[in-house]
Parts: C-alpha cells; sequence; structure tokens
C-alpha cells in the first residue's frame, strides 16, 4: 500500500506515535522516526517488524526550527524525498486556568502542540511541492473542538492544529499535497495515563474515561488518510473519542431566574 514511500512520524518514541510508525512500515514505508527522546525512538525502532532497515531515527525537538530543518533535510540527504508527514509530537501540559498558568507553561504547550505542526509543515510543503504530491496528517484532540476544564492551553493549541490543518488543505491543494487531522479522544497511551492520575477520583471515572481508545485504532485511521484511498479527502478532522463530543453538556452557568438559586456553591449543596 505505501511501498517505498517515506513517512516522517513525530512523537513516535510511544503511544499514537510508535502505533502509527510501526503500522507504517508494516504497509511498505521507509519510517523516519522523530521525538526529542533517543532510547524511546530506539524501542520503537525495535518494534519494527518490517523495513527496520529501512527506518531512520531523528532525535528532534519540534519547537526548535534547527532542529526541524535537520529533520527534513536528513530524510532528504537518506531516502531523496518525503512523501508523508504526520505531525504527532504533543504534550499535554499543565491543567491550569488562564490566570493560573504561567506564560513559560503557556509557551511549552503551544509551541510543541502547535508551533511543532507549523515548523514541521512548513520545510516539509517545499519537498512535497518538488515531487507534486504528499500527504500530511496532524494529530489533534477531541480537546480541540469541545473544551474541557482546567485545561485552557491544550484546548487552544489542538483547535489551533484543526484550523491550521484546513487553512493548509486549502493553501497546497494545487501543489497535490492533502492535509487532514484526526481529533483522539481518551487514548490508552502514557500521556493520558498521567492525565487521568491527575484528576479527582470522582471525574476520573466518567463513562468516557472508562473505556481507553488503542493508539492502534488512532494509527489505522491516520493509514487511511495518507492512503490513496483517501485521495479526495482533505482539509477534514475526523473525530475517534468514544462518542464523548457527540452529546450535549451540562450548562455551567447558574440561572438567572428570580426563583433560582443564585450561586454555584448553593447549587452543589
Amino acid at each position: 500500500m505505501l511501498a517505498n514511500r517515506v513517512a516522517i512520524v513525530t512523537g513516535a518514541g510511544s503511544g499514537i506515535g510508535r502505533a502509527t510508525a510501526v503500522l507504517l512500515s508494516e504497509r511498505g514505508a521507509k519510517v523516519v522516526l522523530a521525538g526529542r527522546r533517543l532510547e524511546a525512538l530506539k524501542e520503537t525502532l525495535s518494534c519494527l517488524k518490517a523495513n527496520r532497515d529501512q527506518a531512520l531515527l531523528v532525535q528532534t525537538d519540534v519547537s526548535k526550527e534547527p532542529e526541524v530543518r535537520r529533520l527534513i533535510d536528513e530524510t532528504l540527504r537518506v531516502f531523496g524525498s518525503l512523501d508523508i508527514l504526520v505531525n504527532n509530537a504533543g504534550v499535554e501540559g499543565p491543567y491550569k486556568t488562564v490566570p493560573d498558568i504561567s506564560e513559560e507553561e503557556w509557551d511549552d504547550v503551544i509551541d510543541i502542540n502547535l508551533k511543532g505542526v507549523f515548523l514541521c509543515s512548513k520545510f516539509a510543503i517545499p519537498a512535497m511541492r518538488k515531487s507534486g504530491r504528499g500527504v500530511i496528517t496532524n494529530v489533534s484532540s477531541n480537546w480541540g473542538i469541545v473544551a474541557a476544564a482546567n485545561s485552557a492551553a491544550y484546548c487552544a493549541s489542538k483547535a489551533g492544529a484543526i484550523l491550521l490543518t484546513k487553512s493548509m488543505a486549502i493553501d497546497h491543494a494545487c501543489d497535490g499535497i492533502v492535509v487532514n487531522c484526526v481529533c483522539p479522544g481518551d487514548v490508552d497511551t502514557p500521556m493520558t495515563q498521567r492525565s487521568l492520575k491527575s484528576y479527582p477520583e470522582s471525574e476520573a471515572q466518567r463513562p468516557n474515561a472508562a473505556k481507553l481508545i488503542s493508539p492502534e485504532e488512532i494509527a489505522h485511521a491516520i493509514l487511511y488518510l495518507v492512503s490513496d484511498q483517501a485521495a479526495m479527502t482533505t482539509g477534514t478532522a475526523l473525530v475517534i473519542d468514544n462518542g464523548a463530543t457527540a452529546s450535549e453538556g451540562p450548562a455551567l452557568l447558574p440561572s438567572t431566574k428570580p426563583w433560582a438559586r443564585s450561586s454555584c456553591k448553593e447549587a452543589e449543596t
């Protein structure tokens, strides 16, 4: 399906990135494993049963322009072309509201989750343009569609990734470049496990957290989006979240009716 195609997967050291790299390799792609943690990338390499000798490791912080340039340059030097880019690298960030989060914490989340998509795409697109074709798939989140409490920076970064996806799809359709994103819900990854531990016990038991999605399910969605079968699919956000965004949430504000209780505190008693 992807024989001889060259694919970069960022955040390939664990979770969705690892599952995606393994699946693309199984389908014949030459895979470039990118991420900040070299040992984690080596573990992913050991998971490749097919085309392991056609894989490349490039330690990369996607928020740093020189490192992203080196990632693309090294890919082109070794393989001669670039067909697929999966922008998966991401961080969960601190669970804080806007007044509580520091500028440094905000920048860290935005730099990895949104700026990283921008930088990798910025340097990948010219390489794809030369060959007249290419596929970019960004990993956003269902929290880029609906907000979650105490997650302003993360939600903003993932919402930005969705609109960046659509903008690039419009701008580069004439170059033969397809751009989409996936919006996973709670996936069984190290990042999600860390996040669940930070929730109050009662919230951690919410229905959508009880059944985590496998990274392999998201990887298969990405496989579809980078395949020829999705050649006419561009600018879309594919939601895979166990129905988390399908229903209407409860009201947030207390009623303003004079007969209603006037404060959230009273409503909780």
